[in-house]
């Protein structure tokens, strides 16, 4: 069986259910980089970097939704690619979807990010 990135098995067990699932978490999404932050802010130094992709989105009334995807950079060798790219620059993300454990926000766990233009 091929094995891909980002799949697993997750066993539930409770209230009187025992279920085995295969669970699948993949995402690539692309964009322009937005709020890029390769300086440390002061304070406690973080283990990632955090950005944003943003992308507008065409709505079905004919107007632009600007949706900003946030996304964190655990990988030190990815930080040292992030720190070339400039606000703006078409990119193309892959990663997981995590949640954080503190404040339960939706991010992108970048495992590659790649310049389109």
């Amino acid at each position: 069986m091929t094995r891909f990135p980002g799949r697993g098995n997750t066993h539930f067990q409770g209230m009187g259910v025992d279920v085995q699932m295969l669970t699948e978490n993949i995402v690539t999404v692309s964009g322009t980089l937005h709020l890029v932050r390769v300086e440390a802010s002061a304070g406690k130094p973080k283990k990632y970097m955090p950005f944003s992709v943003r992308q507008d989105t065409p709505g079905t009334d004919g107007s632009v939704r600007k949706d900003f995807l946030l996304a964190r950079i655990y990988d030190p060798r990815i930080q040292e690619e992030m720190k070339s790219l400039k606000e703006g620059v078409p990119v193309r993300v892959q990663g997981d979807v995590r949640s954080s454990l503190g404040s339960g926000e939706m991010y992108i766990n970048v495992t590659a990010i790649e310049a389109l233009a």
